[in-house]
């Protein structure tokens, strides 16, 4: 049984009789494993602006949440309600997403993110899921 002593060597070696699809295969693997991995530590502090609790409607979490003023959170609630609020597609019926008023919006989000098990859950998949449920459409 042959042993490879030097993998990438033998790849690129392979790879000049079956063509470039081999190298380029090897070259989006090697960008994805650079990929992986977290570059966060658990309990650091991510920096805030004053208008939210974190850095993108996309990435904001329960634990951003539980950190922030309320000034932030009323400025995520916005961001959210912008968010889910946003136009959905061409249905004549549906024209927006559905949304939630800030009252309610904080309740569920307060409720959800007080929870130790969702510190890493996104507000906006929190507030979408509950929004189709509740909300009205924008």
């Amino acid at each position: 049984m042959p042993v490879v002593h030097h993998p990438v060597q033998t790849v690129l070696t392979n790879a000049v009789g079956r063509g470039p699809a081999l190298l380029a295969a090897l070259l989006c693997s090697a960008a994805l494993a650079g990929g992986c991995g977290s570059s966060s530590r658990t309990g650091e502090r991510i920096p805030q602006s004053s208008l939210d609790v974190g850095e993108s409607v996309r990435s904001d979490t329960c634990e951003q949440w539980e950190h922030g003023s309320e000034a932030q959170r009323s400025g995520t609630l916005i961001r959210l309600r912008r968010f889910a609020g946003s136009p959905v597609g061409s249905s004549a019926s549906l024209k927006n997403g559905p949304v939630l008023d800030d009252g309610r919006a904080r309740k569920i989000l307060n409720s959800f993110c007080s929870r130790p098990f969702a510190r890493a859950f996104k507000l906006y998949k929190l507030y979408t899921r509950a929004a189709a449920f509740v909300g009205v459409a924008d």
